[in-house]
């Protein structure tokens, strides 16, 4: 899947400060290669370690909070970002994060406020439309996520991640059309995402296509083995 600004998936890129030069190399590939390697606490206190070299790394910052949300720590990862954005009231990249990490905390209205924080900066924030529409998915709102969704897929059309969403929260809504548009769209740009398969297989079994249904299940089944 294409990874969004917001996923605890993303490996973190190398940390720089604001206006150009790295930060220390040997920290950064550490931090990297702990992450990779699934030692998510390890990379945090790189991240850590980083930060009091020099607090203005704005990569570092959201490693250091994607790190604590993987090592099951959500919470320090709010405080974490809490502590960047008093430094930088409008790093939208911290803001976007916190949101989305507050969505999954289902902290529905902080999580939405920082969104709309960012929105109100910079209306075409791809990202942030996203994590909006996730958000809206998570508290039922079907059609206003769609919107979501569509606002910013027409900023950035390439994400399969959001064509993905989109499809659900059509298929929610109702528009089985719609959603199995979207959901084909994710499978030309990923072909091997398990959940676009199964999510347009839901979808054609709403449509009275079992058949179809039938071969994307054991398409996504023989991915997952």
């Amino acid at each position: 899947m294409e990874h969004d600004p917001s996923s605890p998936n993303e490996v973190p890129p190398v940390a720089t400060a604001p206006g150009g030069g790295h930060s220390d190399d040997s920290l950064s590939r550490a931090a990297a290669a702990a992450w990779q390697e699934g030692r998510y606490r390890d990379a945090a206190a790189a991240y850590r370690d980083l930060l009091a070299r020099d607090p203005r790394l704005v990569d570092a910052r959201l490693g250091l909070a994607r790190a604590l949300e993987a090592a099951d720590q959500p919470e320090a990862a709010v405080a974490a970002l809490g502590e960047a954005i008093d430094m930088a009231p409008d790093q939208t990249e911290y803001l976007v994060v916190r949101g989305a990490i507050l969505g999954r905390l289902r902290r529905f209205p902080e999580a939405e406020a920082d969104l709309r924080r960012v929105l109100k900066l910079h209306p075409a924030h791809a990202p942030a439309l996203h994590e909006l529409g996730l958000l809206f998915l998570k508290k039922g709102l079907a059609a206003p996520a769609a919107e979501m969704f569509q606002r910013s897929l027409s900023l950035q059309p390439d994400r399969p991640a959001a064509y993905l969403h989109l499809g659900e929260a059509l298929n929610r809504a109702g528009d089985l059309p719609g959603a199995a548009s979207a959901l084909q769209r994710a499978l030309q740009l990923e072909p091997s995402s398990r959940q676009a398969l199964n999510t347009l297989a839901r979808v054609l079994d709403r449509m009275g296509r079992p058949d179809e249904a039938e071969a994307l299940y054991r398409k996504a089944q023989d991915i997952e083995t």
